[in-house]
């Protein structure tokens, strides 16, 4: 059965960068796009000065305020849910533009979900440095060297952000060891890569050659969670994803996501969405067509 997941594409860009003041204007020209559900094939980068901001974010509510930066990966489910007398900045930014090395440390970030608290002195940073490079992008007085110049004003703003949302994860790692830490990290890389296949904790601690009971613990200190709590939850949002976005039957995704009972991945997926997923995709269906 063809698989149908529409995504937004970056446009209107200079070599795959937009940048664009949020105000009243800005929100009234996008609101009725943005606040249907969709999927972007770039990252996206808000923070605000003023007033606040509601995303719903891979089915969870993300509330930005002043002092708080999204930053959005490619690829997940995102709805604008409500702007209230919101003043800031968004940046778009093309996959080639962020670069392995900072992707790595956000996504290995301890921080949940797509909000970083910003320092004081981190918010007057990225007010400026959003305020130069909206100048720098809408000035067309630099000629040919116009484009040289946006791209090279990329790279401050992407390792800045990448190094608060390390910083981020070291404050909130305290007096946890940097070997608990990296172990976390490597764990968190392995359920990204193989949720599909391998759906017990003691699998991932027998590709790490650690025993259970080492991992369990390690995990649930430094995060607060437990390895099971990371396995199901990348089960739960590709499960999202792939029954708001295809015509695949309740069991085609269940096969797909590496369950042989699909009333088992049933069970699994309503425990932890507290809905079925015939009722999770009728609701979303439903949405659709509301106005």
């Amino acid at each position: 059965m063809k698989v149908k997941i529409p995504v937004w594409q970056l446009k209107e860009n200079i070599s795959g960068v937009h940048i664009d003041r949020i105000n009243h204007a800005f929100i009234s020209s996008l609101f009725d796009d943005i606040s249907k559900l969709h999927r972007n094939d770039h990252f996206i980068c808000v923070m605000l000065i003023s007033g606040n901001a509601e995303l719903q974010v891979d089915f969870k509510n993300a509330r930005i305020a002043p002092e708080k930066l999204a930053f959005l990966f490619p690829g997940q489910i995102q709805q604008a849910v409500k702007f209230d007398n919101a003043d800031g900045w968004i940046l778009f930014l093309d996959n080639k533009l962020v670069d392995e090395h900072a992707r790595m440390m956000i996504e290995d970030s301890l921080v949940k979900g797509p909000l970083l608290s910003l320092s004081a002195p981190d918010f007057l940073w990225f007010n400026r440095y959003f305020e130069l490079l909206f100048q720098t992008y809408n000035d067309h007085t630099l000629g040919s060297l116009h484009k040289p110049a946006v791209n090279a004003f990329v790279a401050p703003g992407v390792y800045k952000i990448a190094s608060a949302f390390q910083a981020n994860t070291d404050a909130g790692s305290g007096h946890h060891s940097q070997r608990s830490i990296e172990l976390t990290k490597k764990f968190k890389r392995l359920v990204r890569k193989h949720y599909r296949d391998l759906k017990k904790p003691g699998d991932y601690a027998g590709l790490m050659s650690f025993s259970l009971s080492y991992l369990n613990d390690t995990i649930k200190s430094v995060t607060g969670f437990t390895t099971s709590y990371f396995i199901q939850q990348e089960m739960l949002r590709e499960g999202q994803r792939l029954l708001c976005y295809t015509d695949l039957s309740i069991k085609e995704i269940a096969t797909y996501l590496g369950y042989e009972d699909p009333k088992y991945f049933n069970r699994m997926f309503t425990k932890l969405a507290a809905i079925s997923p015939g009722r999770f995709r009728n609701n979303f269906k439903t949405q659709k067509k509301l106005p």
